[in-house]
């Protein structure tokens, strides 16, 4: 994963361990895509305070993931979501049409099962 969408996700997952301050430059460099120095302007400090601002607030955010996991369980849950989509598609797409006699019920119940998948996904 890329380093800039990792931390995006730790900000919006952790970002309430960060003060005020923190909070609102990693906001801005993160999700406003601001440069170091438009945010030293905003804030009326140096473009090395400001690198040195976020530096330590991904380290924050980096800290608690190593103690909590959230966003790694959160990434493992949804990758087999999407391997289970996956399986049931293709078992799906095995019975073609009306293979056998129950065909039609276990194609039910997969759809089903694949819509329910889904939905947990979308959580």
């Amino acid at each position: 994963m890329e380093k800039f969408t990792h931390i995006g996700m730790l900000f919006e997952i952790y970002g309430g361990l960060l003060t005020d301050r923190q909070r609102d430059v990693m906001d801005l460099y993160y999700n406003y895509d601001l440069s170091l120095a438009e945010i030293a302007e905003q804030f009326g400090i140096s473009r090395q305070g400001v690198h040195d601002l976020i530096k330590r607030s991904e380290l924050v955010l980096s800290n608690a993931e190593d103690c909590i996991g959230y966003l790694k369980f959160r990434n493992r849950i949804f990758d087999d979501i999407r391997d289970i989509e996956e399986d049931i598609n293709w078992l799906l797409t095995q019975l073609g049409d009306g293979l056998n006699k129950g065909s039609d019920e276990l194609k039910r119940k997969l759809t089903l099962i694949r819509d329910k998948v889904m939905r947990i996904g979308d959580l």
